[in-house]
C-alpha cells in the first residue's frame, strides 16, 4: 500500500535544521490496521500528514500504491489523494457553511457519484451514527463529540482504500469511542487499510500493529498477537 524510505521533515532556519521527523523507514501493507503512538510532540501527526499527502517531506522517498509521491506534480498528488485517502482530523475540519448532510456528502461529490446513490450513502451513515435528527444543522450547532462523528462519517463516506485517523476518539465519550473503533475494525476486515494516531491503549488494541515514535524517530514497530485483540 505504501512505503516511506529515509523520510525527514525539518524546519530550515538560517543557521540550522530543526528536525520534526528523521530517518523514517516504514512499510504498510494493504489491509493492515496500524496504530502510531508516542509522546506529545514526537511527530505522530506530522507523519500522518505526510502519509495523507497534506504535507510534503523535506527529504526521502514516499511510494503510495506504487506511485512515487515525491516525484509527482501537485495535481497528480491531489488526484491520488482524492481517490485513495479518507482523513479523520483531530480538529474536525468540517466546512462551517455546510450542513451535517452536506459535509458528509462532500467527498462523494468529488467522486462524481450519482445523486441517488450519494443520498443513500449519506443517509446510511447518518443512521449508523444516530445523527439523522442533526442532518440539517451546521457544525457550530453541534457538540465537539458530534462534530467528530460527522468527521468520521465524512472520512469513510467514499469508502477510501486508506483511512487515516488522528485521535479519532479523543473527543468522544467511551461508548461513542467504542462504536467508532468497532466500525474501524469492521472496515478493516472488509479490506480497508487503516492508520490511526492515538494515545488510547484501548483504541490501539483494535489494530494489529503498533509503531512507537519518540523524538521524530521510530523507536519500535511491533505486531499485536491475535489473541490480544478485541473480538
Amino acid at each position: 500500500m505504501l512505503k516511506l524510505i529515509d523520510v525527514d521533515k525539518f524546519i530550515q532556519s538560517r543557521f540550522k535544521k530543526t528536525f520534526i521527523l528523521k530517518g523514517i523507514d516504514l512499510e504498510v501493507k494493504e489491509g493492515e490496521f496500524m496504530t502510531i503512538m508516542g509522546p506529545s510532540g514526537a511527530g505522530k501527526s506530522t507523519l500522518l500528514n505526510i502519509i495523507g499527502l497534506l504535507d510534503p517531506p523535506s527529504a526521502g522517498e514516499y511510494y503510495l500504491r506504487d506511485q512515487p509521491v515525491h516525484k509527482l506534480r501537485e495535481r497528480q498528488r491531489s488526484e491520488l489523494q482524492k481517490h485513495t485517502i479518507g482523513y479523520v482530523f483531530q480538529a474536525y475540519h468540517l466546512i462551517d457553511e455546510l450542513t451535517v448532510f452536506e459535509n458528509i456528502e462532500t467527498p462523494l461529490l468529488y467522486q462524481n457519484m450519482k445523486g441517488k446513490e450519494r443520498k443513500a450513502r449519506v443517509a446510511e451513515l447518518l443512521d449508523r451514527f444516530q445523527m439523522v435528527a442533526k442532518k440539517d444543522l451546521f457544525p457550530e450547532q453541534l457538540s465537539g463529540g458530534q462534530q467528530q462523528l460527522v468527521g468520521v462519517a465524512r472520512a469513510i463516506a467514499g469508502r477510501p482504500k486508506l483511512l487515516l485517523a488522528d485521535e479519532p476518539t479523543g473527543n468522544l465519550h467511551s461508548e461513542q469511542g467504542r462504536q467508532v473503533m468497532e466500525l474501524f475494525k469492521q472496515l478493516n476486515t472488509e479490506g480497508m487499510t487503516i492508520i490511526q494516531v492515538t494515545h488510547s491503549e484501548e483504541g490501539a488494541s483494535y489494530s494489529d500493529r503498533i509503531v512507537n515514535i519518540v523524538d521524530g524517530a521510530i523507536q519500535s514497530d511491533e505486531q499485536i498477537q491475535k489473541e490480544e485483540q478485541n473480538a
